[in-house]
């Protein structure tokens, strides 16, 4: 039996479900954020403690790419692991990366594709980058987890998916973005004063943020799953029977 049942959730469920996730399975998470985001947390930190982005830009910009593909490489990861806790099946870190890199060709497309979009969007405001954005919020979902022709189709079957629920969407990116700003902000107030009180401390504070950061990567991609799952449980009556055969994996039984 499933621990967790697939239904209609309102936003604060689905935040609060992702929370749940995010402790339930801390170690996973924590796991793939260290394999997916170290190196590029690494370079960045190197160009901080180094004069800074302006000093080595070429390093600066190849750490946010990397990043960036982290980041994408993270949201597959978390796929499976919500996937897995839906199903009734323990997450594991091996099986999550597995899965993540299994998809990487659509997660890279999907992703890249909807980050050009909302950034042509905010530049040229033919249509609002806060309607773009939550229109695709989906598409890697999509991508990764239907049998869609390619990644790129994620976008299509996210901006279907959102219709009717674009500012549901949008409300989900913003508390989302705030909650995460007030625990970085909270974290480093409180490093910010231990380096003043022991300016020893300055490089272990510095350190601590960037992984307090690494662990916020999977809270966005398991709320953005969770609501890929909401709308399709809404839409189209989706159910675990369903999740299942797109896994190819069983739910595990009572």
């Amino acid at each position: 039996m499933a621990t967790t049942q697939l239904r209609p959730m309102a936003m604060g469920e689905i935040l609060d479900a992702s929370f749940v996730l995010l402790r339930r399975h801390a170690g996973v998470f924590f796991g793939v954020a260290i394999v997916c985001q170290g190196v590029p947390t690494a370079l960045s930190l190197f160009v901080e403690f180094n004069g800074g982005a302006r000093q080595h830009f070429g390093l600066y910009a190849f750490s946010q790419l990397l990043s960036f593909v982290g980041y994408l490489l993270i949201t597959g990861a978390s796929i499976r692991v919500v996937s897995q806790a839906y199903l009734g099946n323990e997450p594991s870190l091996s099986d999550a990366l597995d899965f993540a890199f299994g998809k990487l060709g659509r997660t890279l497309a999907a992703g890249f594709a909807t980050g050009i979009l909302v950034v042509f969007a905010l530049i040229f405001f033919i249509i609002p980058a806060f309607v773009v954005a939550p229109g695709l919020s989906v598409a890697v979902q999509a991508a990764v987890l239907e049998p869609l022709p390619g990644g790129t189709d994620g976008l299509g079957r996210s901006w279907s998916l959102t219709q009717g629920f674009k500012w549901r969407a949008f409300g989900l990116y913003v508390v989302v973005i705030v909650l995460v700003l007030l625990c970085l902000l909270g974290f480093a107030v409180l490093a910010g004063l231990a380096a003043t009180l022991v300016p020893l401390l300055l490089v272990p504070a510095m350190i601590g943020f960037a992984l307090v950061f690494l662990f916020l990567y999977p809270f966005t991609s398991c709320v953005f799953t969770l609501f890929y799952y909401d709308l399709r449980v809404r839409k189209e009556a989706f159910d675990l029977e369903l999740l299942s055969r797109h896994l190819g994996i069983a739910a595990a039984r009572a």
